[in-house]
Protein backbone atom coordinates (compact mmCIF):
# COMPACT_ATOMS: atom_id res chain seq x y z
CA UNK A 1 0.00 0.00 0.00
CA UNK A 2 1.46 3.30 -1.13
CA UNK A 3 -0.08 5.35 1.67
CA UNK A 4 -0.21 4.51 5.35
CA UNK A 5 -3.16 2.59 6.77
CA UNK A 6 -4.12 5.59 8.91
CA UNK A 7 -4.02 8.03 5.99
CA UNK A 8 -6.12 5.78 3.75
CA UNK A 9 -8.60 5.17 6.56
CA UNK A 10 -8.90 8.93 7.05
CA UNK A 11 -9.69 9.45 3.34
CA UNK A 12 -12.35 6.75 3.44
CA UNK A 13 -13.89 8.16 6.63
CA UNK A 14 -13.97 11.66 5.17
CA UNK A 15 -15.70 10.59 1.96
CA UNK A 16 -18.09 8.31 3.82
CA UNK A 17 -18.89 11.04 6.33
CA UNK A 18 -19.74 13.50 3.56
CA UNK A 19 -21.96 10.96 1.81
CA UNK A 20 -23.75 9.94 4.98
CA UNK A 21 -24.35 13.55 6.02
CA UNK A 22 -25.85 14.31 2.62
CA UNK A 23 -27.86 11.10 2.83
CA UNK A 24 -29.25 12.17 6.18
CA UNK A 25 -30.36 15.58 4.92
CA UNK A 26 -31.74 14.37 1.58
CA UNK A 27 -33.58 11.44 3.15
CA UNK A 28 -35.39 13.81 5.50
CA UNK A 29 -36.45 15.96 2.56
CA UNK A 30 -37.72 13.07 0.43
CA UNK A 31 -39.30 11.29 3.43
CA UNK A 32 -41.42 14.26 4.52
CA UNK A 33 -42.68 14.66 0.94
CA UNK A 34 -43.34 10.91 0.79
CA UNK A 35 -45.39 11.05 4.01
CA UNK A 36 -47.39 14.11 2.97
CA UNK A 37 -48.23 12.78 -0.49
CA UNK A 38 -48.55 9.00 0.00
CA UNK A 39 -49.10 8.58 3.77
CA UNK A 40 -48.35 6.07 6.52
CA UNK A 41 -49.75 3.04 4.67
CA UNK A 42 -47.16 3.33 1.91
CA UNK A 43 -44.47 4.06 4.48
CA UNK A 44 -45.45 0.85 6.24
CA UNK A 45 -45.21 -1.14 2.99
CA UNK A 46 -41.80 0.37 2.38
CA UNK A 47 -40.56 -0.77 5.80
CA UNK A 48 -42.20 -4.21 5.57
CA UNK A 49 -40.86 -5.12 2.12
CA UNK A 50 -37.43 -3.78 3.04
CA UNK A 51 -37.36 -6.21 5.99
CA UNK A 52 -38.57 -9.12 3.85
CA UNK A 53 -35.84 -8.46 1.30
CA UNK A 54 -33.25 -8.14 4.05
CA UNK A 55 -34.13 -11.73 4.91
CA UNK A 56 -33.73 -12.68 1.24
CA UNK A 57 -30.28 -11.08 1.20
CA UNK A 58 -29.22 -13.98 3.41
CA UNK A 59 -28.66 -15.80 0.12
CA UNK A 60 -25.50 -13.67 -0.18
CA UNK A 61 -24.22 -15.92 2.62
CA UNK A 62 -21.41 -13.60 3.67
CA UNK A 63 -19.55 -14.18 0.40
CA UNK A 64 -18.32 -10.57 0.43
CA UNK A 65 -16.74 -10.93 3.87
CA UNK A 66 -14.99 -14.15 2.89
CA UNK A 67 -13.70 -12.74 -0.41
CA UNK A 68 -12.37 -9.64 1.39
CA UNK A 69 -10.37 -11.88 3.72
CA UNK A 70 -8.85 -13.75 0.77
CA UNK A 71 -8.02 -10.51 -1.08
CA UNK A 72 -5.91 -8.90 1.67
CA UNK A 73 -2.80 -11.05 1.12
CA UNK A 74 -2.64 -10.83 -2.72
CA UNK A 75 -3.28 -7.08 -2.55
CA UNK A 76 -0.43 -6.72 -0.06
CA UNK A 77 1.80 -8.83 -2.38
CA UNK A 78 0.50 -7.17 -5.59
CA UNK A 79 -0.37 -10.66 -6.88
CA UNK A 80 -2.60 -9.66 -9.81
CA UNK A 81 -3.14 -13.24 -11.05
CA UNK A 82 -4.52 -14.29 -7.69
CA UNK A 83 -6.72 -11.19 -7.53
CA UNK A 84 -8.13 -11.94 -11.00
CA UNK A 85 -8.97 -15.49 -9.97
CA UNK A 86 -10.77 -14.36 -6.83
CA UNK A 87 -12.73 -11.65 -8.63
CA UNK A 88 -13.86 -14.06 -11.37
CA UNK A 89 -15.00 -16.54 -8.73
CA UNK A 90 -16.75 -13.75 -6.83
CA UNK A 91 -18.58 -12.71 -10.00
CA UNK A 92 -19.88 -16.25 -10.55
CA UNK A 93 -20.98 -16.52 -6.91
CA UNK A 94 -22.90 -13.25 -7.10
CA UNK A 95 -24.75 -14.31 -10.24
CA UNK A 96 -25.84 -17.47 -8.45
CA UNK A 97 -26.95 -15.33 -5.50
CA UNK A 98 -29.04 -13.12 -7.78
CA UNK A 99 -30.90 -16.08 -9.29
CA UNK A 100 -31.42 -17.60 -5.84
CA UNK A 101 -32.79 -14.35 -4.44
CA UNK A 102 -35.29 -13.95 -7.27
CA UNK A 103 -36.33 -17.61 -7.00
CA UNK A 104 -36.99 -17.43 -3.25
CA UNK A 105 -38.60 -14.00 -3.62
CA UNK A 106 -41.09 -15.30 -6.19
CA UNK A 107 -41.92 -18.25 -3.91
CA UNK A 108 -42.83 -15.81 -1.11
CA UNK A 109 -45.32 -13.89 -3.29
CA UNK A 110 -48.35 -16.17 -2.62
CA UNK A 111 -47.98 -15.45 1.12
CA UNK A 112 -47.79 -11.63 0.94
CA UNK A 113 -51.39 -11.28 2.11
CA UNK A 114 -50.39 -12.89 5.41
CA UNK A 115 -47.71 -10.25 6.03
CA UNK A 116 -49.53 -7.09 4.93
CA UNK A 117 -52.03 -5.93 7.56
CA UNK A 118 -53.49 -2.57 6.44
CA UNK A 119 -56.63 -0.90 7.82
CA UNK A 120 -57.36 0.38 4.30
CA UNK A 121 -56.02 -1.08 1.06
CA UNK A 122 -53.72 0.86 -1.24
CA UNK A 123 -54.74 1.19 -4.92
CA UNK A 124 -51.48 -0.26 -6.30
CA UNK A 125 -51.08 -3.97 -6.91
CA UNK A 126 -49.09 -5.28 -3.92
CA UNK A 127 -47.49 -8.03 -6.00
CA UNK A 128 -46.19 -5.49 -8.54
CA UNK A 129 -44.84 -3.29 -5.72
CA UNK A 130 -43.14 -6.29 -4.12
CA UNK A 131 -41.63 -7.40 -7.45
CA UNK A 132 -40.10 -3.95 -8.01
CA UNK A 133 -38.54 -4.10 -4.54
CA UNK A 134 -37.25 -7.59 -5.32
CA UNK A 135 -35.68 -6.54 -8.63
CA UNK A 136 -34.13 -3.48 -6.97
CA UNK A 137 -32.41 -5.71 -4.42
CA UNK A 138 -31.41 -8.53 -6.77
CA UNK A 139 -30.28 -6.60 -9.86
CA UNK A 140 -26.93 -5.58 -8.37
CA UNK A 141 -25.94 -9.23 -8.09
CA UNK A 142 -26.37 -9.64 -11.85
CA UNK A 143 -24.58 -6.39 -12.68
CA UNK A 144 -21.18 -5.20 -11.45
CA UNK A 145 -21.67 -4.73 -7.72
CA UNK A 146 -19.08 -7.43 -7.03
CA UNK A 147 -16.36 -5.11 -8.38
CA UNK A 148 -16.83 -2.66 -5.50
CA UNK A 149 -15.11 -5.07 -3.14
CA UNK A 150 -11.72 -4.52 -4.81
CA UNK A 151 -11.25 -0.80 -4.00
CA UNK A 152 -12.81 -1.43 -0.58
CA UNK A 153 -10.30 -4.21 0.23
CA UNK A 154 -7.48 -1.98 -1.04
CA UNK A 155 -8.49 0.95 1.21
CA UNK A 156 -9.69 2.98 -1.78
CA UNK A 157 -13.40 3.03 -0.99
CA UNK A 158 -13.27 6.84 -1.15
CA UNK A 159 -13.12 6.56 -4.96
CA UNK A 160 -16.43 4.70 -4.97
CA UNK A 161 -17.94 7.15 -2.50
CA UNK A 162 -17.48 10.05 -4.94
CA UNK A 163 -19.81 8.26 -7.36
CA UNK A 164 -22.22 7.30 -4.57
CA UNK A 165 -22.55 10.96 -3.57
CA UNK A 166 -23.53 11.97 -7.11
CA UNK A 167 -26.19 9.27 -7.38
CA UNK A 168 -27.44 10.03 -3.88
CA UNK A 169 -28.28 13.57 -4.99
CA UNK A 170 -29.84 12.29 -8.23
CA UNK A 171 -31.96 9.85 -6.23
CA UNK A 172 -33.35 12.54 -3.96
CA UNK A 173 -34.07 14.95 -6.85
CA UNK A 174 -35.93 12.29 -8.85
CA UNK A 175 -37.85 11.16 -5.72
CA UNK A 176 -39.13 14.68 -5.14
CA UNK A 177 -40.01 15.25 -8.81
CA UNK A 178 -41.89 11.95 -9.16
CA UNK A 179 -43.79 12.36 -5.89
CA UNK A 180 -44.73 16.02 -6.37
CA UNK A 181 -45.58 15.94 -10.08
CA UNK A 182 -46.79 12.39 -10.75
CA UNK A 183 -47.75 11.21 -7.23
CA UNK A 184 -47.05 7.68 -8.43
CA UNK A 185 -45.64 5.03 -6.09
CA UNK A 186 -44.94 2.63 -9.00
CA UNK A 187 -42.99 5.26 -10.97
CA UNK A 188 -41.15 6.15 -7.74
CA UNK A 189 -39.94 2.53 -7.46
CA UNK A 190 -39.13 2.23 -11.18
CA UNK A 191 -36.86 5.29 -11.10
CA UNK A 192 -35.01 3.87 -8.08
CA UNK A 193 -34.47 0.62 -10.00
CA UNK A 194 -33.07 2.46 -13.02
CA UNK A 195 -30.67 4.49 -10.85
CA UNK A 196 -29.34 1.30 -9.25
CA UNK A 197 -28.55 -0.06 -12.73
CA UNK A 198 -26.81 3.11 -13.86
CA UNK A 199 -24.77 3.57 -10.65
CA UNK A 200 -23.47 0.00 -10.87
CA UNK A 201 -22.37 0.57 -14.47
CA UNK A 202 -20.54 3.81 -13.60
CA UNK A 203 -18.76 2.20 -10.63
CA UNK A 204 -17.77 -0.74 -12.83
CA UNK A 205 -16.16 1.65 -15.35
CA UNK A 206 -14.23 3.36 -12.54
CA UNK A 207 -12.95 0.03 -11.14
CA UNK A 208 -11.93 -1.18 -14.61
CA UNK A 209 -9.95 2.03 -15.12
CA UNK A 210 -8.13 1.75 -11.78
CA UNK A 211 -7.57 -2.03 -11.91
CA UNK A 212 -7.25 -2.75 -15.67
CA UNK A 213 -5.91 -6.25 -15.13
CA UNK A 214 -9.34 -7.56 -13.98
CA UNK A 215 -10.56 -7.11 -17.59
CA UNK A 216 -7.98 -9.58 -18.90
CA UNK A 217 -9.52 -12.76 -20.29
CA UNK A 218 -6.71 -15.05 -19.15
CA UNK A 219 -7.80 -16.00 -15.65
CA UNK A 220 -6.47 -18.97 -13.73
CA UNK A 221 -9.28 -20.98 -12.17
CA UNK A 222 -9.22 -21.63 -8.45
CA UNK A 223 -8.37 -25.18 -7.43
CA UNK A 224 -10.86 -27.50 -5.76
CA UNK A 225 -8.95 -27.21 -2.51
CA UNK A 226 -9.14 -23.39 -2.64
CA UNK A 227 -12.86 -23.47 -3.44
CA UNK A 228 -13.43 -25.94 -0.61
CA UNK A 229 -11.59 -23.70 1.85
CA UNK A 230 -13.52 -20.70 0.58
CA UNK A 231 -16.91 -22.35 1.04
CA UNK A 232 -15.99 -23.49 4.54
CA UNK A 233 -15.39 -19.81 5.38
CA UNK A 234 -18.68 -18.91 3.68
CA UNK A 235 -20.55 -21.50 5.74
CA UNK A 236 -19.32 -19.99 8.99
CA UNK A 237 -19.95 -16.41 7.78
CA UNK A 238 -23.43 -17.41 6.60
CA UNK A 239 -24.44 -18.82 9.98
CA UNK A 240 -23.30 -15.62 11.72
CA UNK A 241 -25.15 -13.54 9.11
CA UNK A 242 -28.29 -15.58 9.67
CA UNK A 243 -28.28 -14.70 13.37
CA UNK A 244 -27.75 -11.00 12.64
CA UNK A 245 -30.64 -11.03 10.17
CA UNK A 246 -32.96 -12.71 12.66
CA UNK A 247 -32.19 -9.83 15.02
CA UNK A 248 -32.39 -6.89 12.67
CA UNK A 249 -34.73 -7.87 9.84
CA UNK A 250 -37.72 -9.40 11.59
CA UNK A 251 -39.11 -6.57 13.73
CA UNK A 252 -41.09 -4.94 10.91
CA UNK A 253 -42.59 -8.28 9.91
CA UNK A 254 -43.65 -9.04 13.48
CA UNK A 255 -45.05 -5.53 13.96
CA UNK A 256 -47.01 -5.77 10.69
CA UNK A 257 -48.54 -9.15 11.54
CA UNK A 258 -49.22 -8.45 15.25
CA UNK A 259 -49.93 -4.70 15.38
CA UNK A 260 -50.62 -3.61 11.77
CA UNK A 261 -48.62 -2.45 8.74
CA UNK A 262 -49.44 1.20 9.48
CA UNK A 263 -47.55 0.90 12.79
CA UNK A 264 -44.55 -0.16 10.71
CA UNK A 265 -44.88 3.20 8.96
CA UNK A 266 -44.77 5.06 12.29
CA UNK A 267 -41.71 3.11 13.40
CA UNK A 268 -40.00 3.36 9.99
CA UNK A 269 -38.97 7.00 10.62
CA UNK A 270 -37.09 5.91 13.73
CA UNK A 271 -35.67 2.93 11.86
CA UNK A 272 -34.51 5.18 9.00
CA UNK A 273 -32.60 7.47 11.35
CA UNK A 274 -31.08 4.61 13.35
CA UNK A 275 -30.11 2.85 10.10
CA UNK A 276 -28.34 5.99 8.91
CA UNK A 277 -26.30 6.21 12.09
CA UNK A 278 -25.61 2.46 12.07
CA UNK A 279 -24.53 2.66 8.43
CA UNK A 280 -22.32 5.64 9.20
CA UNK A 281 -20.64 3.67 11.99
CA UNK A 282 -20.35 0.67 9.68
CA UNK A 283 -18.76 2.72 6.92
CA UNK A 284 -16.51 4.42 9.48
CA UNK A 285 -15.42 1.01 10.75
CA UNK A 286 -15.02 -0.43 7.25
CA UNK A 287 -12.63 2.41 6.51
CA UNK A 288 -10.23 0.46 8.73
CA UNK A 289 -11.12 -2.96 7.28
CA UNK A 290 -8.45 -3.21 4.59
CA UNK A 291 -5.85 -1.80 6.98
CA UNK A 292 -6.91 -4.31 9.63
CA UNK A 293 -6.69 -7.12 7.07
CA UNK A 294 -3.18 -6.01 6.21
CA UNK A 295 -2.35 -5.66 9.92
CA UNK A 296 -3.61 -9.20 10.69
CA UNK A 297 -1.35 -10.56 7.94
CA UNK A 298 1.83 -8.65 8.80
CA UNK A 299 1.83 -7.71 12.52
CA UNK A 300 2.20 -9.52 15.86
CA UNK A 301 -0.69 -10.41 18.20
CA UNK A 302 0.39 -7.76 20.68
CA UNK A 303 0.42 -5.05 18.00
CA UNK A 304 -2.97 -6.23 16.76
CA UNK A 305 -4.44 -5.96 20.26
CA UNK A 306 -3.06 -2.47 20.88
CA UNK A 307 -4.34 -1.33 17.51
CA UNK A 308 -7.75 -2.83 18.28
CA UNK A 309 -8.02 -0.97 21.60
CA UNK A 310 -7.24 2.34 19.91
CA UNK A 311 -9.73 1.82 17.06
CA UNK A 312 -12.31 0.41 19.46
CA UNK A 313 -12.06 3.52 21.62
CA UNK A 314 -12.64 5.75 18.60
CA UNK A 315 -15.68 3.70 17.62
CA UNK A 316 -16.99 3.68 21.20
CA UNK A 317 -16.62 7.47 21.44
CA UNK A 318 -18.67 7.98 18.30
CA UNK A 319 -21.29 5.34 19.19
CA UNK A 320 -21.64 6.62 22.75
CA UNK A 321 -22.25 10.22 21.65
CA UNK A 322 -24.72 9.03 19.00
CA UNK A 323 -26.57 6.88 21.55
CA UNK A 324 -26.93 9.76 24.01
CA UNK A 325 -28.12 12.07 21.22
CA UNK A 326 -30.63 9.54 19.91
CA UNK A 327 -32.13 8.90 23.34
CA UNK A 328 -32.45 12.58 24.15
CA UNK A 329 -33.32 14.08 20.77
CA UNK A 330 -35.28 11.38 18.94
CA UNK A 331 -38.80 12.33 20.03
CA UNK A 332 -38.10 16.06 20.02
CA UNK A 333 -37.01 15.76 16.39
CA UNK A 334 -39.86 13.46 15.33
CA UNK A 335 -42.38 15.83 16.94
CA UNK A 336 -41.03 18.79 14.96
CA UNK A 337 -40.57 16.76 11.77
CA UNK A 338 -43.74 14.65 11.44
CA UNK A 339 -45.73 15.30 14.62
CA UNK A 340 -47.59 18.15 12.94
CA UNK A 341 -48.93 15.63 10.40
CA UNK A 342 -50.00 12.96 12.91
CA UNK A 343 -49.15 12.53 16.61
CA UNK A 344 -49.06 8.73 16.16
CA UNK A 345 -45.69 9.13 14.44
CA UNK A 346 -44.21 9.85 17.92
CA UNK A 347 -43.37 6.64 19.82
CA UNK A 348 -42.95 6.35 23.60
CA UNK A 349 -39.65 7.15 25.33
CA UNK A 350 -39.56 3.51 26.49
CA UNK A 351 -39.49 2.35 22.87
CA UNK A 352 -36.73 4.89 22.19
CA UNK A 353 -34.72 3.51 25.12
CA UNK A 354 -34.85 -0.07 23.78
CA UNK A 355 -33.99 1.12 20.28
CA UNK A 356 -30.95 2.96 21.68
CA UNK A 357 -29.77 -0.13 23.57
CA UNK A 358 -29.91 -2.21 20.39
CA UNK A 359 -28.20 0.57 18.46
CA UNK A 360 -25.38 0.72 21.03
CA UNK A 361 -24.87 -3.05 20.86
CA UNK A 362 -24.82 -3.05 17.05
CA UNK A 363 -22.47 -0.08 16.82
CA UNK A 364 -19.90 -1.25 19.35
CA UNK A 365 -19.83 -4.81 18.00
CA UNK A 366 -18.90 -3.78 14.47
CA UNK A 367 -15.20 -3.27 15.07
CA UNK A 368 -14.89 -6.61 16.88
CA UNK A 369 -16.64 -8.27 13.97
CA UNK A 370 -14.22 -6.64 11.52
CA UNK A 371 -11.22 -8.06 13.44
CA UNK A 372 -12.99 -11.44 13.57
CA UNK A 373 -13.48 -11.51 9.80
CA UNK A 374 -10.12 -9.95 8.89
CA UNK A 375 -8.37 -12.61 10.96
CA UNK A 376 -10.39 -15.40 9.34
CA UNK A 377 -12.12 -16.37 12.61
CA UNK A 378 -15.47 -16.94 10.90
CA UNK A 379 -16.57 -19.66 13.34
CA UNK A 380 -16.48 -17.39 16.39
CA UNK A 381 -19.92 -16.41 17.69
CA UNK A 382 -21.93 -18.03 14.90
CA UNK A 383 -23.97 -20.44 17.06
CA UNK A 384 -24.78 -17.84 19.74
CA UNK A 385 -25.80 -15.34 17.07
CA UNK A 386 -28.35 -17.76 15.63
CA UNK A 387 -29.56 -18.80 19.09
CA UNK A 388 -30.00 -15.16 20.05
CA UNK A 389 -31.85 -14.39 16.82
CA UNK A 390 -34.29 -17.27 17.34
CA UNK A 391 -34.77 -16.30 20.99
CA UNK A 392 -35.50 -12.75 19.85
CA UNK A 393 -38.35 -13.92 17.59
CA UNK A 394 -39.90 -16.17 20.24
CA UNK A 395 -39.57 -13.55 22.97
CA UNK A 396 -40.92 -10.84 20.64
CA UNK A 397 -44.09 -12.83 19.97
CA UNK A 398 -44.59 -13.44 23.71
CA UNK A 399 -43.80 -9.92 24.96
CA UNK A 400 -45.43 -8.30 21.92
CA UNK A 401 -48.80 -9.74 22.92
CA UNK A 402 -48.36 -8.54 26.51
CA UNK A 403 -46.58 -5.19 26.05
CA UNK A 404 -47.15 -4.30 22.39
CA UNK A 405 -44.43 -2.36 20.54
CA UNK A 406 -42.35 -1.95 23.70
CA UNK A 407 -42.31 -5.72 24.17
CA UNK A 408 -41.01 -6.41 20.65
CA UNK A 409 -38.10 -4.00 21.00
CA UNK A 410 -37.34 -5.06 24.59
CA UNK A 411 -36.97 -8.64 23.32
CA UNK A 412 -34.39 -7.56 20.75
CA UNK A 413 -32.33 -5.60 23.28
CA UNK A 414 -32.35 -8.35 25.92
CA UNK A 415 -31.58 -11.15 23.46
CA UNK A 416 -28.69 -9.24 21.90
CA UNK A 417 -27.09 -8.32 25.20
CA UNK A 418 -27.20 -11.59 27.10
CA UNK A 419 -27.07 -14.21 24.36
CA UNK A 420 -24.88 -12.61 21.68
CA UNK A 421 -22.93 -9.52 22.73
CA UNK A 422 -21.42 -10.37 26.12
CA UNK A 423 -20.38 -13.95 25.17
CA UNK A 424 -19.04 -12.62 21.85
CA UNK A 425 -16.78 -10.10 23.61
CA UNK A 426 -15.38 -12.87 25.83
CA UNK A 427 -14.70 -15.13 22.84
CA UNK A 428 -12.99 -12.38 20.83
CA UNK A 429 -10.74 -11.58 23.80
CA UNK A 430 -9.66 -15.18 24.13
CA UNK A 431 -9.34 -16.50 20.58
CA UNK A 432 -8.60 -13.47 18.37
CA UNK A 433 -6.18 -11.67 20.71
CA UNK A 434 -5.10 -14.45 23.07
CA UNK A 435 -6.06 -12.47 26.19
CA UNK A 436 -8.00 -13.43 29.33
CA UNK A 437 -11.71 -14.23 29.03
CA UNK A 438 -12.82 -11.06 30.79
CA UNK A 439 -10.15 -8.56 29.69
CA UNK A 440 -12.25 -7.07 26.90
CA UNK A 441 -15.55 -7.52 28.74
CA UNK A 442 -14.35 -5.30 31.58
CA UNK A 443 -13.46 -2.58 29.09
CA UNK A 444 -16.78 -3.02 27.28
CA UNK A 445 -18.83 -2.76 30.49
CA UNK A 446 -16.84 0.30 31.59
CA UNK A 447 -17.68 1.99 28.29
CA UNK A 448 -21.36 1.01 28.58
CA UNK A 449 -21.58 2.33 32.15
CA UNK A 450 -20.07 5.67 31.09
CA UNK A 451 -22.71 5.92 28.34
CA UNK A 452 -25.60 5.17 30.72
CA UNK A 453 -24.37 7.74 33.25
CA UNK A 454 -24.10 10.35 30.47
CA UNK A 455 -27.67 9.60 29.32
CA UNK A 456 -29.00 10.12 32.86
CA UNK A 457 -27.18 13.45 33.27
CA UNK A 458 -28.32 14.71 29.86
CA UNK A 459 -31.95 13.61 30.40
CA UNK A 460 -32.36 15.45 33.70
CA UNK A 461 -30.52 18.49 32.36
CA UNK A 462 -32.77 18.80 29.28
CA UNK A 463 -36.02 17.34 30.63
CA UNK A 464 -37.85 20.67 30.88
CA UNK A 465 -37.12 21.66 27.27
CA UNK A 466 -37.66 18.17 25.79
CA UNK A 467 -40.33 18.07 23.02
CA UNK A 468 -41.26 21.74 23.27
CA UNK A 469 -40.25 24.39 20.68
CA UNK A 470 -37.86 24.62 17.74
CA UNK A 471 -35.51 26.94 19.63
CA UNK A 472 -35.52 24.66 22.65
CA UNK A 473 -34.69 21.76 20.31
CA UNK A 474 -31.54 23.54 19.14
CA UNK A 475 -30.66 24.26 22.78
CA UNK A 476 -31.27 20.58 23.56
CA UNK A 477 -28.88 19.56 20.76
CA UNK A 478 -26.20 21.91 22.04
CA UNK A 479 -26.47 20.76 25.65
CA UNK A 480 -26.54 17.08 24.65
CA UNK A 481 -23.40 17.36 22.54
CA UNK A 482 -21.48 19.42 25.11
CA UNK A 483 -22.31 17.06 27.99
CA UNK A 484 -21.62 13.92 25.89
CA UNK A 485 -18.20 15.11 24.74
CA UNK A 486 -17.33 16.44 28.21
CA UNK A 487 -18.29 13.07 29.74
CA UNK A 488 -15.94 11.19 27.39
CA UNK A 489 -13.09 13.57 28.25
CA UNK A 490 -13.77 13.32 31.99
CA UNK A 491 -14.13 9.53 32.10
CA UNK A 492 -11.23 8.66 29.80
CA UNK A 493 -8.82 11.64 29.81
CA UNK A 494 -6.02 9.57 31.35
CA UNK A 495 -6.52 6.43 29.26
CA UNK A 496 -3.77 5.28 26.90
CA UNK A 497 -6.34 4.93 24.10
CA UNK A 498 -7.32 8.61 24.26
CA UNK A 499 -3.68 9.68 24.31
CA UNK A 500 -2.98 7.44 21.29
CA UNK A 501 -6.00 8.90 19.50
CA UNK A 502 -4.70 12.44 19.93
CA UNK A 503 -1.28 11.34 18.68
CA UNK A 504 -2.80 9.80 15.55
CA UNK A 505 -4.81 12.96 14.88
CA UNK A 506 -1.61 15.01 15.04
CA UNK A 507 0.10 12.66 12.58
CA UNK A 508 -2.81 12.86 10.12
CA UNK A 509 -2.86 16.66 10.35
CA UNK A 510 0.89 16.92 9.76
CA UNK A 511 1.07 14.23 7.08
CA UNK A 512 1.71 15.46 3.54
CA UNK A 513 -0.52 13.96 0.83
Amino acid sequence: MKNTRTHNAFLVMLSVGIRQFLNLILQFVSRIIFIRILGAEYLGLNGLFSNVLSLLSLSELGIGSAISFYLYQPLADNDTERIKSLMQFYKNCYRAVGFTMIGIGVCIMPFLHLLVNLEQNVPENLYLVYMLYLLNTACSYFMYAYKQILPAANQEQYKVEKINIIFLCCNCITDVIVLVIFKSYILYLLIKLILVFVSNIVISIMVNRNYPYIKEESVKRMSREEIGSFFRSIKDAAVFRLGSTLYNSTDNILISVMLGTTIVGYYSNYFMIISMFTSLIGLFVRAFTAGIGNLMVEESKDFQYRSFLQIDFMVFTFVSICTVCLFQLFNSFIMLWTGSILQDYILSQTVVAFLCISFYFDGTMQIMNIFREAGGFFRIGRSRQVAGGLCNIILSVFLGKIWGLEGIFASTAVSKGFISVFPFVITISRYVFGKGNYDLLKIYLKHALATVMTIVVVWYTCKKIHMTTVWNFFLEILLTLIISIAAILIFFHSSSEMKALFERMKKIRNQKP
